[in-house]
């Protein structure tokens, strides 16, 4: 016990020596009065007392000042927070501190812009004083104002409080129950940015009324769809449509594609015409215009597919190729064959078949390996001249002389695995299209 309060007494010695310490390097060096006013450590009524440090007057001035429309916007918030849910009070306080302090949104400036601290100046205050301090050799500024602000200043502050709270609340009712036909998607984006600022104001049911039209409101933009009204390759028109509705708006539209090539936009408010070249799309791919409208959190996007197959040929062979002999042993060195193709059109577009490359692979052992099939001298079958009329499947036959020695290599009456690759060279029969199909690993079977 003794040990303790021992152990009391050095602390307190301890903390006796800082103040006073302390106090020994604090020096006024200035003031504005030969005495400190009593007001400056108290509460006067009807006045606020505002305090504010600095490094030179005029900061500690504005200080001084902040202090006081702090003061003032805590006391009315305090006012007008009067529910008995504290976390609706709660709400409702720092509502009320947003409305005073910033009152800067969008909805307020419609409805009244009015700033409620502007008022608040020096030219109000009716008494200062101030002194500057020097502790440890670092000077300080030290500023006091005396501020009116009585009973009925406060309630000249609610009222108009209260006031613009029934003018939102108005506002919100004529929202909700608007039957607005919507001219232009910016009309529709601005009204919602509108009751989001409701939504965040209110914290009774009326915020939930605004939650609900917000919903309502992005539901209709979800709905917005482009709608083609022309489709044709190279050339696309379309009009932005909600329902039945024709809807507009300022934005031009982006556009990209996978192969197309964009050469005018003739945008207007309300639709679009786009036409664009197509000559490095391929039959093969899936084409696309990409059409979108980009706003900061909702965006309208729409895929536009084109097909090429209409003004371009293209082919494949997936079928198995057959060979068969003709006349085979009246021949001494070559060996006559006729070559059985199916092929498969995928563009209406007539085309002409203009030649033929063949390669014959041929498997002797563990044909499960790729490496173990053999190549034969490549079969080139030239003027083939086969015309067809487009989309569909076609068969047809060709015939080639090639040397006995190299047909009996290769022939598939053994029953050995066998292979074919090669290429057909086509072209349009009605532009300078040509084109060049490679096929790889079909089956092909020869009778002899």
């Amino acid at each position: 016990m003794k040990l303790i309060n021992n152990s009391l007494n050095i602390i307190s010695c301890i903390v006796i020596m800082f103040i006073v310490s302390s106090c020994a390097n604090l020096k006024v060096i200035e003031h504005s009065a030969s005495q400190k006013p009593s007001w400056i450590y108290g509460i006067e009524k009807n006045y606020l007392i505002g305090e504010g440090t600095g490094s030179n007057y005029n900061e500690a001035k504005y200080n001084a000042l902040q202090m006081v429309k702090e003061k003032i916007v805590s006391s009315v918030a305090q006012s007008i927070s009067f529910e008995q849910n504290i976390k609706v009070n709660e709400t409702r306080y720092k509502k009320a501190i947003e409305f005073l302090e910033e009152y800067t949104s969008k909805t307020t400036s419609k409805t009244g812009n009015r700033s409620y601290l502007q008022g608040i100046s020096l030219s109000k205050v009716t008494d200062y004083y101030w002194e500057k301090q020097r502790v440890n050799r670092v000077e300080k500024v030290f500023y006091y104002i005396k501020y009116p602000f009585t009973d009925s200043d406060i309630q000249l502050l609610i009222k108009e409080w209260e006031e613009q709270e029934e003018q939102l609340s108005l506002r919100l009712d004529t929202l909700k129950f608007s039957k607005n036909r919507h001219k232009t998607i910016e009309s529709i984006i601005a009204e919602i940015e509108e009751l989001q600022y409701l939504s965040g104001f209110f914290v009774d049911q009326r915020k939930t009324t605004a939650d609900i039209s917000i919903k309502n409101l992005e539901n209709k933009l979800n709905a917005i769809q482009i709608v083609p009204e022309v489709d044709s390759l190279g050339f696309y028109k379309y009009f932005l449509m909600l329902g039945e509705d024709s809807i507009k708006t300022m934005q031009k539209p982006k556009l990209s594609s996978n192969c197309a090539k964009i050469q005018e936009i003739n945008a207007s408010n309300q639709y679009a015409c786009i036409k664009y070249e197509y000559d490095e799309c391929f039959v093969e791919d899936d084409n696309f215009l990409d059409i979108s409208y980009l706003f900061e959190e909702w965006n309208l996007n729409h895929i536009a597919s084109f097909d090429v197959s209409l003004k371009k040929i293209s082919i494949e062979n997936k079928n198995d190729i057959s060979f068969s002999s003709v006349n085979k042993g009246v021949f001494k060195k070559d060996h006559t064959i006729k070559c059985h193709f199916t092929i498969r059109s995928k563009s209406p577009v007539p085309f002409t078949i203009d030649k033929i490359e063949l390669v014959p692979q041929l498997c002797k052992r563990n044909c499960a390996q790729d490496y173990n099939y053999r190549n034969y001298p490549l079969i080139i079958i030239e003027n083939v001249n086969k015309h067809f009329s487009g989309k569909g499947n076609h068969s047809f036959e060709v015939q080639v002389s090639i040397p006995k020695s190299q047909s009996k290599q290769w022939a598939s009456r053994n029953g050995l695995s066998t292979k074919i690759s090669g290429k057909i060279h086509y072209s349009s029969t009605e532009s300078n299209e040509s084109k060049i199909h490679e096929f790889s690993d079909l089956e092909y079977y020869t009778n002899w």
